[in-house]
């Protein structure tokens, strides 16, 4: 009995000790050591043109098609930290940017640092932060909110319509369309003249190219719906 009394508690003891030594790992992957996440929040808006925002490691840094006061970082607390504040402040650094990126593009001349819905630029002397290439990208805009994430297969990207959360996914990716899956029922596709296609209300989309694709709630207005755009 005191035998296994005494096992019991070096397997507790070890268990809090691989938490508490977890903790600094855990921490990294998704904050530096200033608390602020690797990671931009970003709202789209192609009338923004490349416009300076400050200096960053002898690099000039600039905004590209995004909105300015809704692109932030977040912190340990959840708050939001504007782009020009976290760089103004040096909260963020290239090298972390580097580092966390999740896929790299690399020439002679530059290096793209590429997120799942925006890129950054990098060159001798300057930062171009930007949403991702249009050309390898899927556009949509999530009941008013646009933005872009990266054309891969097996890609996700979430949006929250009348009080739920449905995750989209890319299943597959031919020449001339895609194939995007849905978490949950209860989306249906709209029609040109506004009307809603039965038909259609499965877990199983197809976007074709250059063409826009409304997937709304069932509900009589349509108020909350995705529209998935594949250019």
């Amino acid at each position: 009995m005191k035998k296994k009394i005494i096992i019991t508690i070096i397997l507790i003891i070890l268990l809090i000790g691989g938490i508490i030594i977890s903790i600094p790992w855990l921490f990294s992957q998704q904050y530096n050591s200033m608390g602020v996440s690797h990671f931009l929040v970003i709202t789209i808006d192609h009338t923004v043109p490349k416009t300076y925002i400050g200096q960053l490691d002898n690099h000039k840094v600039y905004i590209e098609e995004l909105n300015i006061n809704e692109t932030n970082f977040r912190n340990v607390n959840a708050e939001n930290v504007s782009v020009k504040e976290a760089i103004d402040k040096k909260l963020v650094s290239i090298k972390e940017w580097e580092k966390y990126a999740w896929y790299k593009i690399k020439n002679k001349k530059k290096e793209i640092l590429r997120y799942e819905n925006y890129e950054i630029v990098i060159t001798k002397n300057e930062c171009i932060i930007r949403p991702i290439s249009k050309t390898k990208s899927l556009d949509y805009d999530c009941d008013g909110v646009k933005t872009r994430t990266t054309l891969k297969k097996g890609n996700t990207f979430e949006c929250r319509l009348l009080s739920k959360d449905y995750t989209f996914k890319i299943k597959d990716i031919k020449k001339n369309y895609l194939i995007i899956t849905v978490s949950d029922y209860g989306l249906t596709k709209v029609k040109k003249d506004n009307t809603i296609s039965l038909i259609s209300k499965d877990k199983e989309f197809k976007i074709e190219k250059n063409k826009k694709v409304e997937l709304t709630t069932q509900s009589t207005d349509y108020s909350n719906s995705i529209i998935i755009e594949w250019n």
